[in-house]
């Protein structure tokens, strides 16, 4: 059975298996004329509120996060692909499958399976768990293993470079 997916969310957090889910998300909307690429970065909300730098922590990690889903726009529309980047704070399991996914009509959802914080997994509960339990859409969990040895992540190694 084939699928047909015209509006595709990948969850991107500047992790390399981040980067690896979004170049699947971008297999997956080839293969899929016509689709929309969404590229979500959710700034955690609760992490800050156990920060001492407060709003500073909001803002610093917003704007890198509008920097992040940019590129990866960017990204998306050299393979000729309809791209949006989508920057926010919130809870980003709830943000991704309540808010986003109702706005923008989602119907597959395309995630790495562990991000950049483990202390936030052991807290909060892991973000590829939570959408794969609340989100109404498929979901495609992407696993370390299958990231090829000789893969390199671009988008990320050009942001640190600035």
């Amino acid at each position: 059975m084939e699928n047909n997916y015209s509006n595709i969310l990948v969850a991107v957090d500047g992790s390399y298996l981040a980067e690896w889910a979004f170049e699947n998300a971008v297999s997956i909307a080839k293969k899929n004329n016509g689709s929309h690429l969404f590229i979500v970065s959710v700034v955690d909300k609760t992490i800050s509120s156990t920060n001492s730098l407060g709003n500073n922590y909001i803002t610093k990690h917003l704007e890198f996060a509008e920097k992040l889903v940019n590129s990866y726009a960017t990204a998306a529309k050299k393979h000729r692909i309809a791209a949006t980047g989508i920057a926010v704070v919130g809870i980003p399991k709830i943000v991704i499958t309540e808010d986003i996914l109702e706005k923008y009509n989602i119907d597959l959802i395309v995630c790495g399976s562990s991000g950049l914080t483990g202390l936030k997994r052991v807290l909060i509960g892991s973000v590829s768990e939570g959408i794969v339990r609340y989100a109404n859409c498929d979901v495609i969990v992407i696993k370390h293993y299958s990231i090829p040895e000789n893969y390199t992540a671009k988008i990320i190694s050009e942001l640190s470079d600035k």
